[in-house]
């Protein structure tokens, strides 16, 4: 039962992201080619939030015994604006990935430990690298929310410290 209720909270967190992908604020990325699969050696390390996520950049750091901690992870985008303010949290936990969730792309799970919550993050290839893809949503707005994408930077979790 429990497993049922977290397949079917990740499915439509899939597909609210795919919903609030197509209608986010900023540049939009080319249409994401899905992987079949991915691997633990290929998400171990640090994924680093491109400009989209707004200023300071999130860092996502996945160990190898399936530990996380994220710095400026974006959860709240206060409205439109280039001064906007966006609520982040600096947290950690465990994470896995899901390859074979029929019907999904394959995506990475955060569980924050402190804020007993859920990450859903599906994974696309793009020029041949692996990428993250994440929204955020507007206060206020339920159905705009604007997009956060993370590409591994280093396989070394802790580089940049």
């Amino acid at each position: 039962m429990k497993l049922d209720v977290f397949r079917t909270g990740a499915c439509l967190a899939a597909v609210t992201l795919t919903v609030l992908a197509s209608t986010a604020c900023g540049k939009s990325k080319p249409t994401a080619v899905t992987p079949k699969a991915v691997h633990h050696s290929e998400l171990v390390g640090r994924w680093n939030g491109g400009p989209e996520c707004r200023s300071p950049l999130p860092v996502i750091r996945l160990r190898d015994d399936y530990t996380f901690s994220v710095k400026d992870f974006p959860v709240e985008w206060s409205g439109p604006g280039s001064d906007s303010k966006v609520t982040r949290r600096s947290d950690g936990g465990k994470w896995h990935a899901v390859n074979k969730d029929p019907g999904l792309t394959p995506y990475l799970v955060l569980n924050f430990e402190n804020g007993k919550d859920n990450e859903f993050l599906p994974f696309y290839v793009e020029n041949g690298e692996l990428w993250m893809s994440g929204s955020v949503p507007v206060y206020g707005e339920p159905d705009h929310a604007y997009s956060c994408y993370y590409k591994r930077t280093s396989a070394d979790p802790e580089f940049g410290l």
